[in-house]
């Protein structure tokens, strides 16, 4: 009996120890579970792809026009009435002619541009008109074999004022700082003098000259260099070879056709029948260095009438 009592009695105890472990598990608090990350709103704009560059984040509308065109003014002429212009040459492939008109009344304006080649004055390439309306643009298109010099007739009537400018797709085939920057064409005719032993005979515009400037910081040598007008048969000026020549950085200097002036560098063509630039028309001079290629062209305008035909 004794031994039956203690098994009880250790039971009893087994059985209060697992009852109270289990009244002290149920009564410890549970964990409340995690709050779900907020929602992004809806006005919030989508992150970007890894994949989208930056430029393509900014690309711009569709219907967002872009000009992938660059042009270049060649030339600018200005006037009231009609005149031709002088010669100015095309180094790109595409070149374009803008024009604008002051008129009073452009309805009865008259405006009308004829474009020919340098080497066939008579032979029309392309005309250009008005038609009642007082700006406008008009483009062309040159090949690889085209001719590339081009002179404008422009024709002018009622009107205050015009102006073209020419812009081609292309800069100039030369990166020389060096240029031509004014022709003074129209000199003084000196008669002849018996008493002087150097002017026995009338001595036609020696004063006429040529700028050229150095607009670069550096020392350009200038040595067999040669400056023409490409114009009409004439002589051609070629720079000193010994010493060598050299223009400043910034330097100016005069090429007269017939005169020595040491102040300007003492550079002359020495032509003793002189006129080498014409009164009456258009010229152009050209530099070209000692290998040939072309520097610089400047051209001038001669303002002519506008004949009974209208032209």
């Amino acid at each position: 009996m004794k031994n039956e009592a203690i098994r009880y009695l250790v039971s009893f105890t087994v059985l209060l120890l697992v009852t109270l472990n289990l009244a002290v598990a149920c009564a410890q608090p549970k964990p409340s579970p995690a709050p779900a990350p907020p929602k992004p709103s809806v006005t919030q704009p989508p992150a970007t792809s890894e994949n989208q560059s930056p430029k393509e984040a900014e690309t711009p509308p569709a219907n967002q026009a872009v000009d992938e065109e660059k042009w270049y003014l060649v030339e600018t002429f200005s006037g009231a009435a009609g005149e031709t212009t002088p010669i100015f040459h095309i180094y790109g492939t595409e070149w374009r002619i803008t024009w604008t008109i002051d008129a009073e009344d452009p309805e009865t304006a008259a405006f009308k541009l004829v474009i020919y080649q340098k080497d066939a004055p008579y032979a029309i390439w392309q005309t250009v008109s008005n038609s009642s309306s007082t700006t406008g643009t008009v483009n062309y298109f040159l090949s690889s074999v085209d001719k590339r010099d081009f002179l404008i007739k422009v024709t002018a009537q009622s009107l205050r004022h015009w102006t073209i400018a020419i812009e081609d797709n292309a800069t100039a085939a030369t990166s020389y700082p060096v240029e031509i920057t004014f022709i003074h064409y129209k000199g003084t005719v000196y008669p002849p003098d018996p008493t002087a032993s150097c002017c026995t005979y009338e001595r036609v515009e020696p004063d006429e000259y040529v700028v050229i400037k150095n607009l670069s910081e550096y020392y350009q040598d200038m040595s067999g260099w040669v400056l023409k007008n490409i114009s009409k048969p004439s002589p051609s000026f070629k720079f000193p070879t010994f010493p060598p020549y050299t223009l400043a950085p910034g330097g100016i200097i005069r090429v007269y056709t017939d005169e020595n002036h040491p102040e300007t560098g003492g550079l002359s063509f020495y032509y003793g029948y002189g006129d080498i630039w014409s009164n009456d028309k258009p010229n152009t001079a050209v530099l070209y260095d000692a290998h040939g290629k072309e520097v610089s062209r400047k051209s001038y305008a001669v303002h002519t009438e506008i004949n009974g035909a209208g032209e």
